[in-house]
């Protein structure tokens, strides 16, 4: 039953998404190449050639190529120098408008879709030494016996995420699939009485089917579709164990240096359990009465900052749900890829154990990848 739903709910995504996926997005075009030497792009070429997705053209390519390099020696120069108006506006003028920040993103991830050697970042990859709780949830673990039930407030979490390109061009030039992963991981590393023990990590495996786009309404263009077939586990069997299947639509927009994405989805059902801890029965029943049927997140990039929300709610009478806003920023010219990284949670579900749990937590850390 699963499977002959999946199947349906798919032909209907792809027969919604197929007036949007006509026309893929451009990269934009080089107005000023003269920023970056020309000896750096010639490399980059030469380096990157055997391995960019088969549709690209050379002056696809070479843009690709400029908007990497322009991008590293952004993030290389120290404040006083990346703070040059003039510079800030010749670089302005470089890139479309309207594809200033996804379509950079998905216009350099093109330059190795094809090297079976690099794994494409999928969400933010990032490490917050010191999270703060209001209050460790410790009722599963109490109702599980768990050795480590004595929880700290502080704690470290951490985020893996990546995707690998499994087939491209399935519609001509467009709709590629990937498969993703996502690793969460929450960590007592302060919690030395009980060994410091990983409390939670959840793991979610994901297969895409990815459409990229460039439709437009009320000024927003319409840059990436997406049917999402996600799974969701903490890994843990018993009383413990916490799982659920969706089926997911994404649909990402942008303006200028504003970009947002609206996720509905529908979870697929599971049988009820016989007993506490079956493990042929749903774990969590009641998992959309906190975590909601839908997620909209939003970032808007300001110089070499970007602010960050996401947004989950039931639409229900009784609200239960999330807010999370999220700061990233440059950490160093010394380290130009990675990027402080301040996290802040208000609501309901910061992971599997905890989705019937309202709480807020701060974090502070470092962000390796980030959306844009």
């Amino acid at each position: 039953m699963h499977f002959s739903f999946f199947c349906r709910a798919g032909f209907l995504a792809l027969m919604a998404f197929s007036p949007f996926t006509l026309a893929q997005s451009s990269p934009p075009p080089i107005r000023d190449p003269g920023l970056i030497p020309a000896a750096d792009i010639d490399n980059c070429l030469r380096t990157n050639v055997s391995s960019a997705a088969a549709e690209m053209t050379m002056a696809e390519l070479r843009t690709a190529c400029w908007l990497l390099l322009q991008q590293e020696q952004s993030a290389s120069a120290p404040a006083s120098e990346s703070s040059n108006p003039e510079i800030e506006t010749e670089t302005v003028k470089t890139v479309d408008e309207a594809h200033r920040l996804l379509g950079q993103r998905m216009t350099i991830e093109a330059l190795n879709r094809s090297n079976r050697f690099v794994l494409t970042p999928h969400k933010r990859n990032y490490v917050l030494p010191v999270t703060y709780k209001d209050h460790p949830y410790r009722q599963p673990y109490l109702d599980a016996n768990a050795s480590f039930a004595d929880l700290d407030y502080a704690e470290a979490e951490f985020q893996f995420s990546v995707k690998i390109l499994l087939r491209e061009g399935l519609l001509g030039d467009n709709g590629h699939l990937y498969l993703g992963y996502t690793n969460h991981s929450l960590w007592q590393v302060y919690n030395r009485e009980n060994s410091a023990p990983f409390r939670e990590t959840n793991h979610q495996p994901e297969l895409i089917l990815s459409f990229t786009n460039d439709w437009e309404i009320l000024g927003f263009h319409n840059v990436l579709n997406e049917l999402i077939l996600n799974h969701q586990s903490n890994g843990q069997s018993g009383l413990l164990s916490r799982s659920w299947n969706r089926i997911m639509l994404n649909s990402v927009f942008e303006r200028g240096n504003l970009a947002f994405s609206f996720t509905p989805w529908y979870r697929l059902p599971e049988d009820k359990q016989k007993y506490p801890g079956d493990p042929r029965g749903d774990d969590n029943p009641d998992i959309e009465k906190y975590l909601g049927h839908f997620e909209f997140n939003g970032a808007w990039q300001h110089k070499k900052e970007i602010f960050s929300f996401t947004l989950r709610n039931n639409l229900r009478s009784h609200n239960k749900g999330a807010l999370e806003l999220g700061w990233t920023f440059p950490f160093s010219h010394r380290l130009p890829k990675v990027r402080g990284y301040v996290k802040y949670l208000n609501g309901y579900g910061h992971s599997l154990i905890d989705y019937n749990d309202s709480a807020q937590l701060i974090g502070l850390g470092i962000a390796f990848t980030d959306l844009f």
